[in-house]
């Protein structure tokens, strides 16, 4: 497989502006100007977003909703009402409701909860749940992450003599659910000052607005510890608001008020002496709360989250660690039979939204596979688990094409469907499939570019080896925590490569080191040794990642973690090697090489000989890889000639059967078939861009 390749897009700053903030802030200008990328314009803000505080959390009741809200939970309190709270079953849904549970239980009030099962019940409020709350004597329900679609449902508890309060983050659809209140900062005429928050964040704010309301001296602050779990698990945006929950958050984590949370830390394998990381929570504490949802009952999260009960706390940690290991194999295993169909079918792997159906595929797994398919091939994806006649399915997006606005224009097809720009999910009858894969790759052929079919890095900073400094880095962890849409500063490093190669007991892990003439900076790239194939010491490149600190025998070194490397070149040949990579995806190879002149079949042959002895000198006698650019050719054609005349001789191969050809940016690896023979004639590539006719062994 070629490495990935990245469009770079550099973050400037204006120089009067972030000279003006360093010298108001004391800082250097370098870190003033990632302050600044990050909507900080004068010293007050600085101090606001280095230090977070939840002295600085928005008046809960700005929030459209939230009176009506507190008003009627509050009179349901008073009156020994019961309360269920009705929540989701993900990360998010489990902190929100456990929150929630938490507060009214301490206040005194009858409260319940409860989440759907995943399997059985799906997303959502659903007509049996609702019934059987109203049997159950619920007189107020009260929603948590989940419910702004819910038209018919709330309609029905109506019916039943049970108020619904909804609070949801979700995007609202054309009509809102007929309720008491609905708390929802997505909804039309919201003027709350951020609009982002988490479902648990949500709920947070109606425990703020029920402690302001009732004049209650309960000390809510501890509840940030789960809204900082759930608003990282959901990938919403990390400023504003939700900054000041994950930051407070991570710091009462270390010593945990909450027993469940504590235990859960544990399991997971967290040092209680070192700082906690949005990745951390993302990829190691996430994925065991989400088992208990994915693969069995969601709601063991809350009564970990809830209980007094240390050994009760201890034995669902440890039911959530084997849940977690079952649901590692499950979609490994689902993981494999999606990639073999994708690989099996040219509509799948060459569409731009891939919709992938296949029977009896574990629902509380696919949304995990969805989004290991959308990073493998960096396109907009659909996986639907076919049963009994319906296709229930997730999605996942890439940067800049609105998954939501997508399925909208497919709402008709649907059974029922929710979500936001980056992430869906659904069900349909499984008849209607095809269509849905049909109408979807229509409208991305509108409002889908050959651009945004590849992932962006967006270095702010431009640095020399020489100028990475241990006091830089320790400015830049100031801005803790990093996650979505606040990611951690990327630097781009330019100069020579002095050393290139694999390290690790299995040889994944990249080693490079680039030099200035004053010094040099050691890189780490994680399962990125296939460059070794194709970068070498010597070379001057640009290389984009993350500064970071080294610890070594009782030393601080400064270090990079890679995540990708560039050789110079001009926009024009980027653009090209970008047409090529996606030549069977979209139109706009095809309309560089009509405005063209055809070329000579001469080439064929030059490239076909040079690509059989690039393998040999890999020590293969059919397979090789290497920048495109490196393949020589005569003196009398530019670069941007050379790699097109590449190109043009790969696709006809390609066509003919001849080799199989992987591209990813200026990435090519090939594999040529030996003993096969095709006439070039044959190629319908060949008849169409090149010219003079005539047999190729």
């Amino acid at each position: 497989m070629v490495p990935e390749s990245y469009r770079w897009e550099f973050v400037e700053q204006e120089s009067d502006r972030v000279k003006q903030l360093a010298a108001e802030t004391g800082y250097p200008e370098v870190f003033a100007g990632l302050l600044m990328a990050r909507g900080v314009h004068n010293k007050e803000e600085a101090q606001r977003f280095l230090y977070p505080s939840e002295k600085n959390m928005y008046d809960p009741f700005l929030m459209k909703g939230m009176e009506a809200a507190v008003y009627r939970i509050s009179q349901a309190m008073d009156a020994r009402e019961k309360i269920t709270i009705y929540g989701d079953y993900d990360v998010d849904g489990i902190t929100a409701t456990s929150i929630l549970y938490l507060y009214l239980t301490k206040a005194g009030a009858d409260v319940d909860y409860y989440l759907p099962d995943r399997m059985s019940e799906g997303y959502g409020l659903n007509e049996h749940a609702v019934r059987m709350l109203a049997e159950t004597e619920t007189k107020l329900m009260v929603t948590v992450d989940t419910g702004i679609s819910a038209i018919g449902e709330c309609r029905l508890a109506k019916s039943l003599g049970m108020d619904v309060v909804i609070t949801d983050h979700h995007e609202c659809q054309e009509e809102l659910p007929e309720a008491v209140a609905v708390v929802d900062a997505k909804q039309p005429g919201e003027t709350y000052p951020f609009l982002y928050l988490a479902g648990c964040g949500v709920s947070y704010k109606l425990v703020q607005g029920l402690k302001a309301y009732r004049n209650d001296q309960t000390d809510i602050t501890e509840y940030l510890e789960l809204a900082a779990v759930g608003t990282v698990a959901d990938i919403v945006p990390l400023y504003d608001e939700n900054r000041i929950i994950v930051s407070e958050g991570f710091k009462r984590m270390k010593h945990p008020a909450n027993m469940g949370l504590g235990k859960l830390l544990e399991s997971a394998g967290y040092d209680f002496k070192r700082k906690i990381t949005s990745g951390f929570i993302g990829f190691g504490l996430a994925p065991r709360l989400n088992a208990g949802g994915r693969m069995g009952d969601a709601r063991r999260g809350v009564r970990l989250f809830t209980t007094r009960d240390e050994e009760e706390a201890a034995a669902i940690s440890a039911e959530l660690e084997v849940e977690n290991s079952h649901r590692k194999e499950t979609e490994q295993m689902i993981l494999k039979q999606v990639t073999d169909r994708i690989e099996a079918s040219d509509a799948i792997r060459n569409s731009r939204v891939m919709v992938v159906a296949g029977e009896g595929w574990h629902h509380g797994v696919i949304g995990i596979v969805s989004s290991r398919i959308k990073d493998m091939y960096y396109r907009p994806n659909i996986l639907l688990s076919v049963e009994d006649g319906v296709a229930k399915g997730s999605a996942r997006s890439i940067e800049g094409f609105n998954l939501f606005d997508a399925l909208r224009t497919c709402s008709d097809l649907m059974i029922k469907f929710g979500g936001h720009a980056a992430a869906a999910g659904m069900s349909l009858k499984a008849e209607n499939v095809p269509e849905l894969a049909r109408r979807l790759n229509e409208y991305a052929k509108i409002h889908m570019d050959s651009q945004m079919l590849v992932p962006v890095q967006r270095p702010e900073l431009r640095l020399k080896p020489s100028e990475v400094t241990l006091e830089l880095i320790e400015l830049i962890q100031r801005m803790e925590p990093f996650g979505q849409d606040m990611p951690e500063p990327l630097a781009e490093i330019s100069g020579q490569l002095s050393e290139v190669r694999k390290i690790g007991a299995d040889g994944a892990t990249l080693r490079m080191k680039i030099m200035d003439h004053r010094r040099s900076l050691g890189t780490v790239g994680f399962r990125r040794s296939i460059m070794a194939e194709y970068y070498s010491a010597g070379m001057d490149v640009s290389i984009a990642g993350n500064l970071d600190i080294n610890y070594y025998m009782d030393r601080q070194y400064p270090q990079m973690i890679l995540k990708d490397v560039k050789v110079f070149r001009e926009e024009k040949i980027e653009k090209l090697m970008t047409y090529f990579s996606l030549r069977h995806v979209t139109d706009d190879y095809k309309k560089y090489c009509d405005s063209r002149e055809k070329t000579d079949r001469s080439w064929c042959n030059q490239v076909f000989r040079y690509l059989r002895m690039q393998a040999k000198k890999q020590g293969s006698d059919s397979e090789g890889g290497f920048l495109m650019e490196d393949i020589p050719f005569d003196s009398m054609h530019s670069a941007e000639e050379h790699i097109f005349m590449l190109m043009q001789a790969l696709y006809v191969f390609e066509e003919l059967g001849l080799m199989r050809v992987e591209t990813s940016g200026p990435y090519l690896h090939y594999e040529m078939f030996p003993g096969k023979t095709a006439k070039l004639v044959d190629s319908l590539w060949y008849r169409t861009y090149f010219v003079d006719f005539g047999a190729f062994q």
